[in-house]
């Protein structure tokens, strides 16, 4: 069943059960997690949503910009706008964001006096945009909407072999990255259960976000792992040179918010 959601896109792919930090300064958005929280958490005037958090949707932003200046204009003066997908007309606006994505609930939050947020958020249910809302980008207070449909999440065949071997390859992924130093975005005892550990694993890979994204739109969690397990070998091979050639550092290197 279809289901309206707002829509926030993101240079970073998320994953069910990831936690990441927002700064939201964007007017646009500023108003959508003003709805979404309701005028308690977000200290708005009364006659709101009055129990928050709601769910949103985000999106990986495939091209264009995620960061808007206060003045409304992205990287080299271009308007940041509001999201299209692909296939959602003959000619796409930026940004182009991917047709899957994740719902989001917001878990921490702090207000400023002038409207900014800093939030926490944590990816829920993969979805499928069916169709995105067309927005006036000139209007600063408009943001995306779409009718999304719920993906569910099955474990495939061998699904339980799979988990084993990407557990083993993840320790010594873990192993490899604290001997020079560094350690993956996510420290936590990796879960049991196979669908778990497939998005949890995902979400702490260092890749590049296409490659993310690639593993959010598996259909099944054997071959989200089986995925995991190529890019996993790739990387162990990677880490265990001493220059460390292409290795993306961006994850270890940036522990800031992401802008919105």
């Amino acid at each position: 069943m279809p289901e309206a959601m707002p829509i926030f896109p993101l240079n970073t792919v998320l994953f069910p059960g990831m936690t990441i930090p927002l700064h939201v300064f964007e007017q646009r958005y500023r108003r959508l997690v003003s709805e979404l929280l309701g005028p308690t958490l977000a200290g708005g005037e009364p006659g709101g949503r009055e129990h928050g958090p709601a769910r949103f949707g985000v999106v990986w932003i495939e091209l264009g910009h995620e960061v808007a200046s206060e003045s409304g204009q992205g990287a080299g003066g271009a308007d940041t706008g509001v999201p299209s997908t692909a296939g959602s007309s003959t000619h796409p606006t930026l940004p182009l964001v991917s047709a899957t994505g994740c719902t989001a609930v917001v878990r921490d939050v702090r207000t400023y006096e002038d409207g900014r947020y800093d939030l926490v958020i944590e990816g829920g249910t993969r979805f499928t945009v069916t169709d995105l809302s067309e927005v006036d980008a000139s209007s600063p207070d408009d943001y995306s909407t779409a009718s999304v449909a719920l993906l569910p999440e099955l474990l495939g065949p061998d699904a339980e072999e799979h988990a084993e071997q990407v557990r083993d390859m993840y320790e010594v992924y873990c192993q490899r990255l604290s001997s020079i130093g560094m350690a993956p975005e996510t420290s936590r005892e990796l879960p049991r259960d196979a669908i778990a550990l497939s998005h949890a694993v995902s979400a702490s890979i260092v890749l590049d976000q296409a490659e993310k994204q690639r593993l959010l739109e598996a259909e099944d969690a054997a071959t989200r792992l089986a995925v995991a397990a190529r890019f996993l070998r790739r990387e162990n091979r990677i880490v265990a040179t001493p220059t460390l050639p292409n290795l993306p550092a961006g994850p270890f290197l940036n522990n800031g918010v992401s802008f919105n």
